[in-house]
């Protein structure tokens, strides 16, 4: 095995020919990937995700003197795995697999020069790649159909109950008779995966333990549930007592104001955890 050292000038410009090397493999990979985010709109959070490993990198930035330059010949077998991966994708037409496999080869380009302690050091950063990889149509539509029947009940019930007159056919509220498609406009899938990243970035950006973690990421689902309803009823009473015009723009304005929401009650909950006294950060974290 290689002896490991510090790194030097000539090794950073041999990490990036490396990069580029693995882009320039995978770039029908990478081109498709482009192609999907401009194509649907609901893959536009995929944007974000490399401000998001950046982060995560940097608030780990002090874990870098802790990777050594140690060449390894796993970060090889990786690569020929992302292009067995990457043939099967294109023999089979899955293209989960061929994106998987252009992540893998950059994941490969670290291991191939720092070993798998790269990994160890900063798997968060890694694990937030895999949100670069659009979800499958058969998934989105296994989620849409759910929310868009929680979000017309829901919508529904609440504003009756505040005494906003309002009626429930199928998807469509109508209310004061004006038409709310609630199941398709509002169903949240434009947001979702949006909400995913944010609540891995939130989870992974502050010094927790592995409990907590956990904790918060079970809750996710939930607290991405009561975001969606907050929204639809403020969409609801814009389309009640307002224009329509102000209504739709309300509804986009919302759907970003979930995002801060959600770290707001993400926040409530590690406060509700530290208030019943739970373990939630680590020590280094305390004594900071």
């Amino acid at each position: 095995m290689t002896q490991a050292r510090q790194w030097t000038m000539r090794d950073l410009w041999a990490f990036v020919a490396l990069l580029i090397t693995s882009i320039v493999a995978f770039l029908p990979a990478w081109k498709e990937l482009v192609t999907e985010i401009l194509r649907r709109e609901d893959n536009g959070y995929i944007l974000i995700v490399p401000f998001v490993a950046g982060y995560l990198a940097w608030i780990r930035r002090s874990r870098f003197r802790y990777i050594r330059r140690r060449p390894s010949l796993s970060g090889v077998s990786l690569i020929v795995c992302a292009a067995g991966l990457a043939w099967i994708g294109a023999e089979t037409d899955t293209r989960v697999a061929t994106h998987l496999a252009a992540i893998l080869g950059l994941v490969a380009c670290f291991i191939v020069l720092a070993g798998f302690a790269v990994l160890r050091q900063l798997a968060p950063v890694f694990l937030a790649l895999l949100f670069l990889i659009p979800v499958p149509g058969e998934i989105r539509r296994a989620i849409a159909g759910p929310l868009q029947q929680l979000a017309v009940i829901v919508t529904h019930d609440v504003l009756s109950l505040v005494g906003v007159p309002s009626e429930r056919e199928g998807i469509r509220i109508l209310i004061d008779q004006k038409e709310i498609l609630v199941g398709e406009a509002c169903d949240g899938m434009r947001m979702v995966f949006a909400l995913a990243l944010t609540f891995f970035a939130f989870v992974f950006s502050i010094p927790l333990r592995t409990q907590a973690r956990v904790i918060l990421l079970l809750a996710s689902p939930f607290v991405a549930l009561l975001c969606n309803m907050v929204r639809l009823v403020a969409t609801g009473f814009a389309y009640a007592f307002s224009t329509t015009q102000f209504a739709e723009e309300m509804h986009d304005v919302a759907g970003w104001l979930m995002l801060p929401l959600a770290i707001v009650l993400l926040q409530g909950i590690v406060r509700f955890m530290r208030w019943l006294d739970l373990p939630v950060y680590t020590w280094r974290f305390l004594q900071a």
